[in-house]
């Protein structure tokens, strides 16, 4: 399940219907009513509304990790991308821009790889996905793509169309 950072509202929503549910059930069943038991039980449902808030934020984490990470290295590689983007729309490519265009290639893999896996909110992916269509219109970009895929390259990643 992909990680929705907006969740994180409702984890206290899910430890008041669970204490709610819990002293509920305790006045109705408990017999002698031993506030013991009511007691434990509330502290289960706080560790387990903490374990799915820990779990939460160590999703966020990595989310936050390899957002940054993603960002970085398209950051680098930008510059070299547009002038590619801007400069002539037929010709071959240089030694240079190929490899440039390899590395964007696979970063925008990894990025499915990841979007596909759950680790990357789909509003970001979806996001990425309006840039990459820009540079994969391109006609050189294109075709050195459509030259260099396989079926089963790049991790099934396919240009956003």
């Amino acid at each position: 399940m992909a990680p929705t950072l907006h969740n994180r509202r409702w984890y206290p929503l899910i430890f008041l219907t669970g204490c709610t549910t819990v002293v509920a059930t305790w006045l109705r069943f408990a017999a002698g009513h031993r506030p013991e038991l009511l007691v434990s039980a509330i502290g289960g449902v706080a560790g387990f509304t903490y374990f799915l808030y820990r779990q939460h934020l160590d999703e966020a984490k990595l989310f936050k990790e390899l957002f940054a990470d993603f960002n970085a290295r398209y950051d680098a590689l930008k510059d070299d991308l547009n002038t590619i983007l801007f400069g002539p729309r037929e010709g071959a490519l240089s030694a240079g821009e190929r490899a440039r265009l390899f590395g964007y290639f696979n970063l925008c893999a990894e990025e499915y790889f990841f979007y596909k896996a759950g680790y990357i909110d789909r509003r970001v992916w979806q996001s990425w996905c309006r840039g990459m269509e820009v540079f994969f219109k391109h006609p050189r970009i294109q075709a050195l793509w459509e030259q260099d895929r396989t079926a089963n390259s790049y991790y099934g990643f396919r240009p956003p169309q």
